[in-house]
């Protein structure tokens, strides 16, 4: 088990207008990049953080860690809303999953 101030679970590298939370996230592995943030002051999330995500570079910081599964449980000891890009979906407690090869692409050769 893993504690975090906040939780992300992604599949691919990028999102928001190039924020590269999970910046080693590939979408065809079947795994999640589980990344947790502890708790730090507002003003270094703020000022030293931030604006490391937008190369990535925020994963080598010692309040984030980075895992990979195929699967994870996320729990909170308070209500929660879950966001995915950008729309609430749960609350928590909740299991997210990777689903190898779900979508089909077909594509000219």
């Amino acid at each position: 088990m893993v504690t975090g101030y906040s939780v992300g679970a992604a599949n691919s590298k990028a999102y928001g207008g190039g924020m590269y939370a999970a910046p080693d996230a590939e979408l065809d592995d079947g795994l999640l990049e589980i990344v947790t943030l502890a708790d730090m002051p507002k003003r270094r999330f703020l000022f030293t953080l931030m604006p490391k995500v937008f190369k990535g570079t925020h994963v080598h910081e010692p309040e984030v860690t980075v895992l990979r599964a195929a699967e994870a449980t996320i729990s909170s000891d308070r209500p929660f809303t879950v966001y995915a890009d950008g729309d609430p979906i749960a609350e928590l407690p909740v299991t997210v999953r990777a689903l190898g090869a779900a979508v089909q692409v077909i594509a000219p050769a």
